[in-house]
């Protein structure tokens, strides 16, 4: 009898771990594809507008995303229920399109930077919403991110110039925080929805929602040409960034918790940092300051998560 229970808690801890595995790496793709994303998006922005852009990612994603879903119980039904319509408001047209728009706005740097607060605004939601505990050090850290996104939103990164780099980072903002409750949303889906159909109905709700703002911006400025270069960065952005992580990003919410998972989110403004070099980005020295209590906040806030 006592190497039964032996083996039925060996077989218990396997299963835990093994589930923790999948989940860490499913966040730590979804980050890594995060990272580079600002730096393809600043690219074919010069291309199209940015609301054509969220459309196209989202048709491009929902195509390769619905027939693998169908296979796990999608239906195209799903996309109209409350449920998932509220679902893709916020983690896709919300998210994607105040983004896309706050980025011709404001400079890679401030973009990621600002977004550095989500885990913050994450675990608020979690404790308010999910009853997720929240202790010392994560209530010090999140004090932590507020002020260091105060100080990279007063400041834009030097290289480019912009007209309106406060309004460009106040999008960006209210983007992190719809991604925030699409988090808060998705954990608690979690449990009665596979991943996958997740993604497709979230995505296809998103799609919906994005046509009357891709026709008015199309009606004012025209279709765009892309180019060779440009048409590679859209299917980047549609079938890697929007379609597969938003996959693994759900798959993740099946294995941790919302608070774990979001403070992965940390390891992206070191990412698009870097890239932001690329285009020839120097963020002034108040950003970098604000940028490093930002993540020392995360860090310290994930400590005890």
């Amino acid at each position: 009898m006592t190497i039964s229970i032996d083996k039925k808690w060996a077989l218990v801890i396997e299963s835990i771990v093994m589930r923790n595995t999948r989940g860490y790496l499913s966040l730590f793709i979804t980050i890594l594809i995060w990272g580079t994303t600002f730096l393809v998006t600043k690219i074919i922005l010069r291309e199209m507008g940015p609301l054509q852009l969220t459309e196209l990612r989202f048709v491009l994603a929902f195509l390769l995303l619905a027939p693998l879903a169908a296979r796990q119980g999608f239906r195209l039904k799903q996309i109209f229920t409350k449920e998932y319509m509220l679902f893709g408001l916020t983690g896709t047209t919300l998210y994607y399109a105040l983004q896309n728009v706050g980025m011709t706005y404001t400079s890679v740097s401030s973009t990621v930077l600002i977004l550095s607060i989500v885990p913050a605004l994450t675990t608020i939601l979690a404790v308010i919403f999910l009853k997720e505990r929240i202790g010392r050090s994560q209530i010090l850290g999140i004090i932590l991110v507020t002020v260091g996104v105060v100080l990279v939103s007063i400041e834009n990164g030097q290289g480019e110039t912009y007209d309106h780099p406060l309004i460009g980072n106040l999008l960006i903002f209210i983007s992190g925080l719809s991604w925030a409750i699409y988090t808060i949303q998705g954990r608690k889906m979690s449990e009665g929805q596979p991943a996958l159909v997740m993604a497709a109905a979230s995505i296809g709700a998103g799609m919906l929602q994005m046509i009357p703002f891709a026709a008015w911006e199309i009606a004012e400025q025209g279709l765009p040409y892309l180019s060779g270069a440009g048409w590679l960065c859209v299917l980047y952005l549609s079938l890697v960034s929007s379609g597969l992580t938003t996959y693994l990003w759900n798959d993740a919410l099946h294995h941790l918790s919302a608070s774990v998972a979001s403070s992965y989110i940390n390891l992206v403004p070191v990412i698009g940092i870097a890239s932001a070099y690329l285009l020839g980005e120097q963020p002034p020295l108040i950003q970098i300051i604000g940028g490093v209590l930002a993540i020392s906040g995360v860090l310290l806030s994930s400590r005890s998560t």
